[in-house]
């Protein structure tokens, strides 16, 4: 599986997001890495706001901090 990720450094929904979904990927067990992509990236992939999660290329949220638990069911569903 392919995780990457659109954060900015300067975002507070950005930080709850990056320590959630690290936690949901201890929580799973997951070897997976994450990914960052710069903005660049992002607007190629037309990502319009962070935080961004994307997995194995598909755009899977954009804008908002999920929970732990709503980043695991995304995980699993994409494994």
């Amino acid at each position: 599986m392919k995780i990457q990720v659109y954060m900015t450094d300067d975002c507070p929904k950005c930080t709850i997001f990056g320590k959630n979904l690290k936690e949901a990927i201890s929580e799973l067990n997951l070897d997976d890495k994450i990914e960052r992509i710069d903005l660049k990236d992002a607007v190629k992939m037309n990502v319009t706001s962070c935080p961004a999660l994307i997995i194995n290329s598909e755009i899977k949220s954009m804008g908002t901090s999920l929970s732990v638990e709503e980043l695991k069911k995304m995980l699993k569903d994409n494994m």
